[in-house]
């Protein structure tokens, strides 16, 4: 497999450590790779050998210590998943982090990180081996053809074209499950359910649990731009809640269209609370249970002792 390098230029060749790599002709090694009619002599610059790990850490967070990234799962490069859910991770500890330090969250907001993390390394490492495998089918079947004198495909074979970048399921699509997420604030009524499409694909839904989708608020201003280092609260009625914002918590509250209101599953008082992370925390279908629903609902969802 070739790669382009950037910002540096040039090229990387993924191949099998050779058994003697110390005495190995690289050069001659790339320039066979290219193929009989290539007529090209590469300019080794290095040689870099690396081990191509899959795991998952057995836990996230051990007292004070909390891993992301690559210190938590080791993905395989294959399908560039690892980053983003390193990236993820970080986006998930932040706000914790941040409402812990601040006072305004408890510290076992904490131990919800590793409850809804830790899950998603382990599907999309399930993935990450998948698209490896699918890569290494592909390379003997290429390989075969080759010692077979047969030409080259027009197209890389399906699945491989088809499924090997359709992720969004695993970076938009992710649900939570944990302290931090109320599922019971709501009438028996929940916004219609995704079909089940597989982990690769994305289907917006406002879901608790689920990253809230994109919506037009203005013409130029979405639901994603509201969210920020915040609680918000989207509601068709802005002025009901309001009244009962009176609350220790970083919170802003916006109109959500009437335009949106069935897609959000919502009634004409109802309201969506999005966590700093864009993940819906809470939802109500119609007007709140009582003055205070809001104010526990954040009280739950930050395990904060405030009353």
């Amino acid at each position: 497999m070739f790669a382009p390098l950037y910002p540096e230029g040039g090229w990387a060749w993924f191949v099998r450590t050779p058994e003697d790599a110390e005495h190995a002709d690289w050069t001659e090694l790339v320039s066979r790779a290219l193929g009989p009619g290539a007529d090209v002599r590469a300019d080794v610059s290095r040689v870099q050998h690396w081990v191509m790990n899959a795991f998952v850490a057995e836990r996230f967070r051990h007292g004070r210590t909390l891993l992301a990234g690559d210190a938590a799962h080791a993905m395989p490069i294959v399908g560039g998943l690892g980053m983003n859910a390193g990236i993820a991770d970080v986006h998930n500890l932040c706000w914790k982090l941040a409402g812990v330090l601040h006072g305004w969250a408890g510290p076992n907001l904490l131990d919800t990180y590793e409850t809804e993390r830790q899950p998603v390394a382990h599907q999309t490492l399930e993935q990450a081996v998948t698209n490896t495998q699918l890569m290494l089918q592909v390379q003997n079947r290429r390989r075969d053809q080759l010692h077979a004198g047969e030409a080259a495909p027009d197209r890389i074979e399906l699945p491989w074209s088809d499924r090997f970048f359709a992720q969004l399921g695993l970076v938009l699509g992710v649900t939570y499950h944990s302290d931090a997420v109320l599922t019971d604030n709501s009438t028996p009524y929940a916004p219609p359910a995704p079909p089940d499409t597989g982990s690769t694909d994305y289907v917006p839904t406002a879901k608790p649990g689920h990253r809230m989708p994109h919506l037009w608020l203005t013409h130029d201003r979405s639901t994603l731009d509201a969210v920020g280092e915040w609680f918000t609260l989207l509601t068709p009625d802005p002025a009901h809640w309001e009244q009962r914002t009176t609350t220790p918590w970083p919170l802003r509250i916006e109109t959500l269209p009437d335009e949106h209101i069935d897609v959000c599953g919502l009634r004409p008082h109802g309201a969506l609370l999005i966590r700093p992370d864009g993940h819906i925390g809470a939802c109500w279908r119609d007007r709140p249970p009582g003055d205070f629903a809001l104010h526990r609902a954040l009280t739950a969802i930050t395990g904060s002792a405030s009353s």
